[in-house]
């Protein structure tokens, strides 16, 4: 299964794990980001008009030899199953900012690919984390959950885009359980954010109920080389966050996938 997120910094992070943790229960997927930090949908989209190689590359985790490319060429790089989109972070609140260019990239993709299209949910920020929508500190975090879950929802039905990874959903779930200790800077994940993500979308791409992960040690890739994986007993803890969200992700998942 080839995969390709028209995205940013959320994207890699969300991405840095996922053939790790297929590869580890026999599955094949293959993860590819279009990445631009803090990148926008107008972005990409201006992007796509002007074939400016903006694009640094990633392919399962790392960086690939194929940057700096532009839009098309990642697009064109595999035979993609599934193009997730997202809105840059701090825009993810406003479904208005998403349109005209989601609109315009998914029917310009259409026209190279028969991949499905997905909408991949955000997470809101650390609550130390200051943002001009809702104040300086503290964030109000849970009214971010609220205004990225209310976007998405919105989007999806204008847009036609029915699937939502829930990224965010598992972030504000891991939190009741860990703290807000997810992020390495208020906004991008740690490793214990970055596995769980990983673990979430290894089981929604592959319409997982479960998964087992008891021998998985996540290696490689992390932002800082001093930090340590997350161990064993808490992978069996993101697990079973992962399988939460995707229950209350109810009506957005790819159930269908195989039809």
């Amino acid at each position: 299964m080839n995969i390709l997120c028209v995205g940013n910094s959320f994207a890699v992070d969300a991405s840095t794990y996922i053939h790790q943790i297929a590869k580890h229960i026999n599955k094949d997927i293959n993860i590819y980001v279009l990445y631009i930090g803090g990148c926008s949908l107008k972005r990409h989209w201006d992007n796509y008009l002007s074939k400016e190689k903006a694009y640094e590359f990633y392919e399962n985790g790392c960086k690939s030899p194929l940057f700096f490319c532009d839009i098309l060429k990642g697009i064109n790089f595999k035979d993609y199953d599934v193009v997730t989109f997202q809105q840059r972070s701090g825009d993810s609140v406003d479904a208005k900012t998403f349109f005209p260019e989601l609109t315009n990239l998914s029917f310009e993709i259409r026209k190279l690919s028969n991949a499905k299209f997905a909408l991949h949910k955000t997470w809101s920020y650390a609550k130390e984390f200051s943002h001009e929508r809702y104040g300086s500190n503290p964030l109000n975090q849970e009214k971010m959950d609220e205004d990225i879950k209310d976007a998405y929802e919105e989007v999806a039905k204008i847009s036609g885009i029915s699937h939502i990874i829930p990224s965010g959903e598992a972030i504000k779930l891991a939190r009741k359980h860990f703290g807000d200790n997810l992020t390495r800077d208020g906004y991008h994940l740690n490793e214990r954010g970055r596995t769980l993500v990983g673990i979430l979308w290894v089981m929604y791409l592959l319409n997982l109920e479960d998964i087992n992960l008891d021998d998985f040690e996540p290696s490689g890739y992390s932002y800082d080389d001093k930090t340590p994986p997350v161990s064993k007993e808490e992978i069996k803890i993101l697990v079973k966050i992962a399988k939460q969200a995707l229950i209350n992700n109810k009506g957005h998942n790819f159930n269908d996938w195989y039809c």
